[in-house]
């Protein structure tokens, strides 16, 4: 368990001049994956760093496997019960020395110049409060496959783009630990789409993105197509509605309108009908489609349908996103 009196002192040899990096891992049964993605925070180009991971409430060898990095003081190491990502990731932050915070998740790998090139950005643009980069998906098996998701990504004043789409992934954001302090954490109430939720609370209250266009990041696919990916979409897609529901009631009915709020929310109700059927769940899917002409097909093919349409239209969807390198 970490106790904060006896936190260790970080060298920060051949860094003097520069800001502290304090990269915040979370951790919950990844004993296949914790130790690549601590080395590549460790392994950085950058200094000085700190790396905090947080173990979740593993029940697996994670804990065992970051005793030595522990022990040998490479990393702080935090043991708490299961509160979920943004549990974790608050966790981490909130004892983070660093005057910048970058996010690493437990499976996936940071590029040795990861820190270097993002402090620099915002070190150059100090109108700044978060820089986010680009990054590649990969696939493990007898040798990795890597794929490029290549989405356009603005820079500055963000919350209309953000509105329509996620389109940044935690792995490539570094942020100010201000931004934090001042605009706010992760919702630890929810066990999804945390990370749009506090993108959309940031930009809506003027903090600027600056997007890098490096590849700094590489994230591991592990759910892409298979039946638990698919079961839990009708769970994302509520989320995301809370999400915006909750959104709705801090914009103004000037900026709702400027927008086109209304239209936004029910896309993301057809959505969430979607999401169901791909389930096979009529009755749910009808609940979101309102007087929808698709109601009536809804109603008269059958579940089998739209399950195995939608499930193969969603993988195709994915392969057609992402690049094959």
């Amino acid at each position: 368990m970490y106790n904060p009196r006896k936190r260790r002192a970080f060298p920060i040899s051949n860094g003097m001049n520069k800001p502290l990096v304090s990269i915040v891992i979370p951790a919950y049964n990844a004993s296949d994956y914790v130790r690549e993605a601590v080395d590549s925070a460790l392994n950085q180009t950058y200094k000085p760093i700190e790396v905090i991971v947080v173990d979740d409430g593993s029940t697996d060898g994670t804990s065992r496997i970051l005793e030595s990095y522990s022990k040998s003081g490479k990393i702080i190491y935090i043991r708490q019960g299961n509160k979920g990502l943004a549990g974790a990731r608050n966790a981490g932050i909130k004892v983070a020395k660093g005057s910048y915070i970058a996010l690493l998740d437990a499976d996936d790998i940071f590029l040795r110049e990861r820190i270097s090139k993002q402090v620099a950005a915002l070190e150059a643009n100090s109108g700044f409060g978060v820089c986010y980069c680009d990054l590649l998906h990969f696939l493990d098996g007898p040798r990795r496959v890597f794929y490029h998701h290549r989405y356009p990504h603005p820079s500055g004043g963000i919350l209309e783009p953000l509105l329509h789409r996620q389109f940044i992934n935690p792995l490539t954001v570094m942020a100010r630990k201000t931004v934090f302090e001042k605009y706010g954490y992760f919702d630890e109430n929810l066990r999804r789409s945390e990370d749009w939720d506090l993108w959309l609370r940031w930009a809506h209250r003027g903090v600027k993105f600056y997007y890098l266009d490096k590849i700094l990041a590489h994230y591991r696919m592990r759910n892409v197509g298979n039946l638990s990916s698919i079961e839990s979409e009708p769970l994302m897609k509520l989320k995301n509605l809370e999400v915006f529901a909750r959104l709705g009631n801090e914009l103004s009915e000037t900026e709702k309108n400027r927008y086109q709020f209304k239209g936004i929310l029910e896309r993301l109700r057809f959505k969430t009908a979607v999401a169901y059927l791909m389930v096979g769940d009529k009755k749910e899917s009808t609940k979101y489609l309102g007087d929808s002409r698709l109601r009536f097909f809804v109603k008269i093919l059958p579940s089998f349908f739209w399950r195995v349409v939608l499930s193969a239209f969603r993988v195709l969807k994915h392969r057609l996103l992402l690049q094959k390198l």
